[in-house]
Order: C-alpha cells, then structure tokens, then sequence
C-alpha cells in the first residue's frame, strides 16, 4: 500500500505541475511584447495615438522606427495597428470594447524626426535630444521632454510637466501638477490649475498663469506677463513690459527695463527698475511694505502714497513712511484723509511711476549696478 500512496503522488505532483505551467505559458503568450522596426530617413513623423497606457520615446542615430508594445491582451491585439506610410510611422490602440490594461509603448526613433503624442490615460516621457516638433497630449499622467530643437506644446490633464531646453515657441499646461521648464529661446505660455511654475531664460514673451503655486522665472527677453491666484512671484530680469499680480504673496522682480505693474492683495512689493520711457509703472499691495531700486539718472516722476484710512490712523503715521534716497518735491501727511504722500521728480521729471499701498511702509531707493 505504501508504494501505491507513493505512485498517486507522484501522478498527482505531475498533474500539478503541468497544470501549473499550462496556465503560467498561457499568461506569458497573452501579455508577450510585440516589436516592428521600420526603415526610414531623416525628417519623417511619428504619430501615436492610444486609448491607454504610458508612451516611453528614446531618440538614436539609426534611420530607423522601433516600436515595442507590452501589456495587451491578445484579444485587443486587432486593434492595434502599427504601420508605415512614406516617411510617417503610425501607431494606434483604439480598442472597441474600452481598455482596462497595463500597456506600454517604447519606441525608439532618429532625432530629426518630429513627435505628435495622444494618450488617454497614461505618462509620456520623451528622452534625448529631438531635432524635431514635439506635440504630446494625455488625460492622465506626466509629461516629460529631454531638449528640443523646434517647437513644443504639451497638454494634461492630471500631472506634472517637464521639459528640457527648447529653441522654438514653446507651449505646456496641466490641470492639477508642476510645470518645471530649463530654457525656451522663443514665446512661451505655460498655465496650471494647482501647482509651481519654474522656468529658465526666455527669449522671448512670456506668458505664465498658475492657480495655486509660486511662479519663478529666469531672464525675459520680452514682454513678461505672471499671474498666480496664491503664492509668490520672482523674476531675476526682462526688458519689455512687466505685469506680475498675485492674490496671496510677495512679488520680486529684478533687472526690469521698460515698465511694471505690480500688485498683490497680501505680501511685499520688490522690483529693480530702468524705465525706457515708454509707458507707466505702478507697485502696489493691499497690505505689505513696496520697494522700488530706480536708476539714479533715469527720467522719471514717482508718486507715492501710503493709505491708512481703517488701520488706527492716528499711530499709524509713527509706524509707516516713505523713505527715499531721493529729495522730495511733495510730502506731507493727511490725518483728514488718512494718508501719506509724497512725489519724487528725478532728472527733470518723465515716465510716471506710482505706489500704492495700505498699512505698508515705501522705501524708494538708488538702484547699484
């Protein structure tokens, strides 16, 4: 009896084991990768569009489309097409029953190739150098960009934006995430529903919006326009025209040639000016301190107002004043009205400046080079 009890075991582990690796063969053949490479020159397309899944794109120095395909089931495999016409490669996942996978899309093409990329529900992470248009959009996930010789516009829904550096017009936004840019050498728009917006030297305008974050941008070239509904504004320098307006922060604007506007409804004012004479400047706050560096020899009339009125105006006059490096043609302080005021006439007069501010100190001072 005992070398029976052996033999069914035996039979059985045998059963089991193939069983076992029936079901394991079975899993690995439906899920296996698909690759298809394809011969093309320099200055073709790649186009993507899927229904799901993160698309991974590495650049290389071969004159060839390498499209690996991971994560989908066998019987969505006939609504996957991956195809060539002329110099444009394809690939489309559509699947008619909807998607509920893990898929991924590696691909590999040659840098001067241009990318347009659509998801709908995953990452699109673009690495190496491009020297080509990038255009990635998703409804769900992460866009990354190495650096781009051409023009760029990136769009998602729910995730964070990065790019490298980029020689054209450059365009990115997101709904709920970061947008971190390294350079853009022309125009660049960038806005986000919830989240910080960092960004190199532009060289050009540039247009940055955020609903909820701080903004830091490098050199502008242009016109600079900042708007964040809560968090700080700082940019180290531009040479157009300045507008920076924050609903909960502090502003700090460095190195500006041409004019500002200023405004915060909670925080300090700061910016270093050289007026061009074409146009007016104002800083003001609701309720911080404003700072002004001008340049000494500038042309220019600055008026300065300090609103007390329903803050204990009568202490607050010890507490807040202009102070100025520069001698003043006007002063004077209103119990009455509950104001402070003075006017500064540099250099004969010229471009108008004002600040503004409500139970803040003015500091008006010589800007140093």
């Amino acid at each position: 009896m005992k070398n029976h009890n052996k033999i069914f075991i035996s039979i059985a582990l045998l059963f089991a084991a193939f069983f076992y690796c029936t079901a394991f063969a079975d899993s690995t053949t439906t899920m296996s990768a698909r690759t298809k490479t394809f011969t093309v020159s320099k200055g073709g397309n790649l186009e993507v569009a899927v229904s799901g899944g993160d698309i991974s794109i590495n650049t290389w120095d071969k004159n060839e489309v390498s499209v690996r395909v991971e994560g989908i089931d066998d019987d969505d495999l006939e609504d996957l097409e991956i195809s060539q016409s002329d110099n444009t490669v394809r690939v489309d996942f559509r699947p008619h029953w909807g998607f509920s996978g893990d898929a991924r899309f590696d691909i590999r093409m040659p840098q001067e190739f241009d990318a347009d990329v659509h998801t709908s529900g995953g990452n699109i992470d673009i690495r190496g150098v491009v020297k080509g248009r990038v255009k990635g959009v998703t409804s769900g996930g992460d866009v990354s960009t190495g650096d781009v010789e051409g023009m760029v516009t990136l769009r998602t829904s729910g995730g964070d934006v990065q790019v490298g550096a980029v020689s054209g017009e450059t365009e990115v936004s997101t709904s709920g995430g970061n947008i971190r840019v390294k350079k853009v050498g022309k125009s660049f728009k960038a806005s986000t529903a919830g989240g910080d917006i960092e960004l190199g030297d532009v060289g050009g305008d540039a247009t940055v919006s955020t609903a909820g974050g701080d903004i830091t941008v490098g050199k502008v070239s242009g016109n600079a326009t900042l708007r964040t509904a809560g968090g700080n504004i700082e940019l180290q320098s531009a040479s157009g025209t300045v507008s920076a307006k924050t609903s909960g922060g502090d502003l700090k604007l460095h190195n500006v040639t041409g004019s500002v506007e200023g405004k915060t409804s909670g925080g300090n004012v700061t910016a270093e000016l050289t007026p061009s004479g074409k146009g007016h400047s104002e800083l003001s706050s609701s309720g911080g301190d404003i700072s002004l560096y001008i340049d000494e020899n500038a042309h220019a009339t600055i008026e300065a107002t300090i609103r007390l009125r329903g803050s204990s105006w009568w202490h607050s006059d010890e507490k807040y004043d202009i102070h100025s490096d520069f001698k003043a043609a006007e002063y004077h302080k209103d119990k009455d009205d509950g104001d402070i005021y003075g006017k500064y006439i540099l250099n004969g007069g010229g471009e108008n400046i004002t600040l503004k501010t409500s139970a803040g100190n003015i500091e008006i001072r010589k800007l140093t080079k």
